[in-house]
């Protein structure tokens, strides 16, 4: 089974490379002098605008659809082909007239035989031969073979990490994946509306579509390759703006590996500012897990001070302005927050590139402790989402003020000497950690959800499950909210002569036999407004959701009692489902008659 998910996976990562990176490259003309990686990271960049706009504009349309995504893939790679070389619009004309007749006729006189040549005539290729692509990145990693090994070994941890959650269980590990799986199912079914997130439903509704996997499977393995993202681009601000490699691998390291020490304190409800203010400071920055959104809003915000940092020390042109617009864009389209801070820190890294990281660091703890000291906001979440990214580039700027000022004496040394010292150092007290995950479901109610939009067809069947169930089935079947669905018929089951007044012929009731622990126990202080909402009253809460749970066990087992419609259609020792078939009952009624 993790074999076939690997390979679906593998699948989606290669359509999601397709179209994020292989595409710009073809489509986007760039300066000579550009440097490669801030070439690649910005036709990604633009990638992803273009496919946001685009998704929303063909939403509004009810046009997103896998043809429409294909034809907008297709079309302006077509036409910058063939226009690219030309002086004058007719000759793009021509030369599209001329290629596609050059087409045809290679189509007619197209033969299999022709392809099957002797070996004797196939060209051999001198041993020495090596793409310059090659001899370039092998220029780079001479003479620092141990660097290479540190930053390979970097990535692997951080891959192993990320992708973990994801090839072991197709539950989501965080609540922000479930709000973008819902508005991505929206997208494509044309009821989206025009609020956050907005940014990563579009990528998950595209790749979807062009990979013609559902989009929860979608979600679930593009989720870790985001903040693999976010690990990459942090290291490459770094070293754009520090110059230094050891400084660059020690700050994804630190964020990648999630290798931050977690305070061992009690969580106690803080009441004055100064415990506000120290809880926040002794809370682990590895603790703190962006959502898939915000964690691509946070690779907007480094890409556009590594490129606002590229276009004046290197002198480039208009493309890493236009690449910095675009950063600029989405990600205050991802959060006002992040938009705020990358204003700081463009203006800053202007000024000096080291200096504007200090500054970054001091700007994303200063707004973390402001708001979780301001009364008039109580959930500094946002903010606080900055503070791992923070403090790795923090640590990036501590190792490469040691190289360049502390060991400047020891010249070339000075790297291997800092870079041996992180390696013990990470051995001995920053040792790489789990990602912290926050799951909402058992993994077997996804998998059932998963089972029964493949098994009955589609819009025919309905589940009463908890709200989380509603970004899954949502375009297979429909969905009640446990809660409500208890709270109406309750009181009506009991009658022989009860039927649920669906549409849908199969109702599936989710039953949790031991109620999912979200938290380990109940919060010991909770907002007002927090604790007036119903989806915390009824699944948050540990209190709350076995009451629930009781209740609809009560439920359904009364109307088992009294009709011959329901029975059980998974069980284990955490979860049972109901399936009611009403049109059962519907055709016995009538036989009755």
């Amino acid at each position: 089974m993790r074999a076939l998910d690997a390979i679906e996976g593998g699948w989606i990562l290669f359509i999601f490379v397709l179209a994020f990176f292989w595409y710009p490259a073809r489509l986007f003309s760039r300066e000579s002098n550009s440097d490669r990686l801030m070439r690649v990271a910005g036709n990604l960049v633009r990638a992803v605008l273009g496919v946001t706009l685009a998704a929303f504009v063909l939403n509004s349309l009810h046009a997103l659809n896998a043809i429409t995504v294909i034809l907008l893939f297709l079309l302006p790679m077509t036409a910058v082909r063939f226009f690219r070389n030309s002086k004058r619009p007719v000759d793009g004309w021509r030369s599209m007239q001329k290629g596609f007749l050059g087409l045809v006729r290679q189509l007619e006189t197209w033969s299999p035989g022709g392809r099957l040549l002797p070996r004797s005539r196939l060209r051999s290729v001198p041993p020495t031969y090596r793409p310059a692509g090659a001899n370039s990145w092998l220029g780079l990693a001479e003479g620092k073979q141990l660097l290479v090994a540190c930053l390979a070994a970097v990535l692997v941890t951080t891959c192993i990490l990320a992708t973990g959650h994801a090839l072991r269980e197709l539950r989501p590990d965080q609540p922000g994946q479930y709000d973008a799986l819902l508005h991505a199912r929206e997208l494509t079914l044309g009821l989206h509306e025009s609020v956050r997130p907005m940014v990563f439903p579009a990528i998950i509704a595209t790749a979807s579509l062009l990979s013609g996997r559902d989009a929860m499977q979608v979600t679930r393995f593009l989720a870790p390759v985001v903040s693999v993202l976010l690990v990459l681009v942090a290291g490459l601000l770094v070293r754009v703006c520090t110059r230094s490699d050891v400084a660059s691998v020690a700050a994804m390291y630190c964020l990648g590996a999630a290798s931050f020490p977690v305070a061992a304190h009690e969580l106690v409800a803080p009441l004055s500012p100064v415990q506000k203010l120290w809880s926040m400071l002794r809370t682990s920055p590895a603790q703190l897990r962006p959502t898939p959104e915000f964690t691509l809003g946070l690779i907007f915000l480094l890409l556009a001070m590594a490129f606002i940092v590229d276009w004046y020390r290197n002198a480039r042109g208009t493309d890493s302005l236009l690449d910095f617009a675009c950063c600029l864009l989405l990600a205050a389209a991802v959060s006002r927050t992040l938009g705020l801070i990358l204003v700081i820190g463009a203006g800053a890294v202007l000024l000096e590139p080291t200096l504007g990281l200090i500054i970054f660091l001091m700007v994303g703890y200063g707004l973390a402790a402001y708001l979780t000291l301001a009364t008039t906001r109580s959930d500094p979440a946002e903010a606080l989402a900055v503070l791992p990214v923070a403090a790795a580039v923090g640590a990036g700027c501590v190792l490469a003020f040691i190289q360049t000022r502390v060991l400047s004496r020891l010249g070339q040394t000075a790297e291997t000497v800092v870079l041996v010292a992180c390696i013990a150092a990470a051995f001995v007290w920053f040792r790489p950690q789990r990602l912290p995950v926050q799951c909402l479901e058992y993994e077997t109610a996804a998998q059932v959800t998963e089972r029964i939009a493949q098994q009955f067809p589609r819009q025919s069947w309905m589940v009463a499950a908890p709200v989380e169930q509603l970004a899954e089935t949502l375009g297979w079947g429909a969905h009640e909210d446990l809660a409500w669905f208890v709270e109406k018929y309750q009181g009506q089951v009991d009658s022989p002569g009860f039927r649920f007044p669906d549409e849908q012929n199969d109702l599936f009731v989710y039953v949790e036999k031991r109620p999912f622990q979200i938290f380990v126990r109940e919060p010991e202080a909770v907002s007002f407004s927090v604790l007036s909402d119903g989806t915390y009253r009824s699944y948050r809460s540990p209190g709350g959701r076995a009451s629930l749970e009781s209740a609809a066990f009560k439920l359904c087992e009364s109307y088992r009692q009294h009709h011959s419609d329901a029975d059980i259609f998974f069980e284990n020792e955490d979860l049972r489902i109901y399936h009611i078939h009403q049109q059962q009952l519907s055709e016995s009624s009538r036989a009755g008659e």
